[in-house]
């Protein structure tokens, strides 16, 4: 459904993505993970056709991304950005509303109000239906903006769509970052794809298919959870030591950070005593 082909991008002579190849199929939640500045978000940029590419082709369900036009886009893909601003007064069901502005031309109709009812319900998002947006808290926010973009892929024969989620766990509690991407994994498993970027290892363990570990734009490994979520390679993208073991509870690897087993704990734990030692 997705294919990334040899993408390069930078910004005045700094290189931010090399060489970035990679294809995700229907069915499938792929998490994008590494450490600040990995390239992480320029990639879903890109994809997104926020920012164009210095070389490189993006295929989607088959056809150059760049055929599309915006309206066509619009009908099949969604994405979320870390942060929106908005400038008017919205009341929260009239945000999650426009994501449904591709589908109708002036007024929305009964569907488009029963969908947006709906994946409000869903989001459990339903509460602040008639409350400013502005008002609302940060996570709210954040869960208002979700329900938006999945209002937006909802519709019949709902299947070979994609969401975009850029670090869509901004400012939510636990339960709600569970909420949320159970909500993305079950849209995936309808014949869809997913494609997000996540920090939180753990939880990307859990419920992603497939993972896309990079660092200095690059992808330094592809593939299931098990074999990328791995001690050696944790402690080598994030240059922090870090232990991978079994979850207990689920089928999925679980990371432990500053554990003194991995690599590069001494030099870690003689920095933390240098410093320590220096401040006293």
């Amino acid at each position: 459904m997705l294919e990334v082909r040899n993408i390069s991008y930078g910004v005045r002579g700094k290189a931010i993505l090399s060489n970035i190849s990679f294809s995700v199929g229907p069915g499938k939640l792929v998490a994008i993970l590494g450490p600040n500045g990995a390239g992480k978000s320029t990639l879903l940029k890109i994809i997104s056709r926020e920012l164009n590419a210095l070389q490189g082709t993006i295929f989607f369900s088959g056809k150059e991304l760049q055929s599309y036009s915006v309206e066509q886009l619009s009908l099949q893909r969604a994405v979320l950005t870390q942060s929106i601003q908005l400038s008017s007064r919205f009341e929260a069901n009239e945000v999650v509303m426009m994501g449904r502005y591709p589908h109708f031309e002036s007024f929305p109709s009964e569907k488009d109000k029963a969908i947006v009812n709906e994946v409000m319900q869903m989001t459990e998002t339903y509460p602040y239906n008639d409350r400013i947006y502005q008002e609302l808290s940060g996570g709210e926010q954040q869960r208002i903006q979700f329900a938006r973009v999945m209002t937006q892929v909802r519709g019949e024969n709902v299947f070979n769509r994609m969401l975009l989620l850029d670090e869509p766990l901004n400012n939510l509690d636990v339960r709600h970052q569970y909420k949320l991407l159970s909500i993305a994994s079950e849209f995936s498993k309808n014949g869809n794809t997913v494609l997000t970027v996540l920090h939180d290892i753990n939880l990307a363990a859990m419920y992603a298919d497939e993972v896309i570990l990079m660092a200095k734009g690059h992808v330094h490994s592809i593939g299931l959870p098990k074999d990328v979520i791995t001690g050696e390679n944790i402690t080598s993208c994030y240059d922090f030591p870090a232990r991978v073991e079994s979850h207990p509870f689920h089928q999925c690897p679980v990371v432990y950070f500053g554990c003194p087993e991995e690599t590069k704990t001494d030099s870690f734990f003689q920095q933390t005593e240098l410093i320590t030692t220096s401040n006293l």
